[in-house]
């Protein structure tokens, strides 16, 4: 099931036309995604001195933060494709405004969830509530509101011993700009799930070239 945690990120990479110099502290880099642009520090993309800069189309947005400090990558951190090696990271997914969502509707997730799993009232936490997955008590699902009438869903793959971490998403329809939101944490940081989402929405609203 981890494998199923690791696979969105491995579909959805950003590029650039043109290679940015990778020395400049404040470099950036310009992304179109379905037909919106975007222009974003590069050191929230990758670590600047990866070279991984060739040019390329996508879908879908993806940057990487840390929390709580909210800073991009430098060339001391590890690889954060892979999130357990800095449960700080967060990896942050977005579709092109107006873009909608693809499959289910948010609403009819959140019901497909309370439907074929089993409530556990006693895991509810953070204004969230609480459904393990009937084959595997190692997965849990929490649903809850990111915004008013705005239904969100954060899948959690639990830590199972001492030498893993334990990996959150979260997705939502965003009310104002009509795209899928994803968001990709490290469980530690369950507790933060509104702020984090707030960090990764400035961000996106920050960097948006209309």
């Amino acid at each position: 099931m981890k494998n199923e945690f690791l696979l969105l990120g491995s579909l959805l990479i950003l590029t650039s036309c043109a290679k940015p110099n990778i020395h400049d502290p404040d470099a950036q880099i310009k992304v179109n995604i379905n037909g919106d642009n975007y222009v974003i520090p590069l050191n929230h993309i990758v670590r600047p001195n990866t070279g991984s800069y060739a040019s390329f189309e996508t879908n879908m947005g993806l940057s990487y933060f840390f929390w709580p400090s909210g800073l991009g990558m430098t060339n001391e951190d590890k690889d954060p494709n892979v999130l357990q090696y800095d449960a700080n990271i967060v990896k942050f997914h977005w579709t092109a405004q107006n873009s909608g969502i693809e499959g289910n509707d948010m609403s009819t997730r959140v019901n497909i969830v309370k439907k074929t799993n089993r409530k556990v009232m006693e895991k509810d936490k953070f204004r969230l509530k609480a459904y393990i997955d009937n084959n595997d008590d190692s997965i849990i699902t929490y649903t809850g509101n990111i915004y008013p009438n705005s239904p969100t869903t954060i899948r959690c793959l639990m830590a199972t011993n001492k030498d893993q971490n334990s990996v959150c998403q979260m997705e939502y329809l965003h009310p104002i700009y009509n795209n899928n939101i994803l968001l990709e944490f490290s469980g530690k940081n369950l507790g933060d799930w509104q702020s984090i989402n707030a960090m990764a929405v400035n961000y996106m609203e920050k960097w948006h070239q209309g």
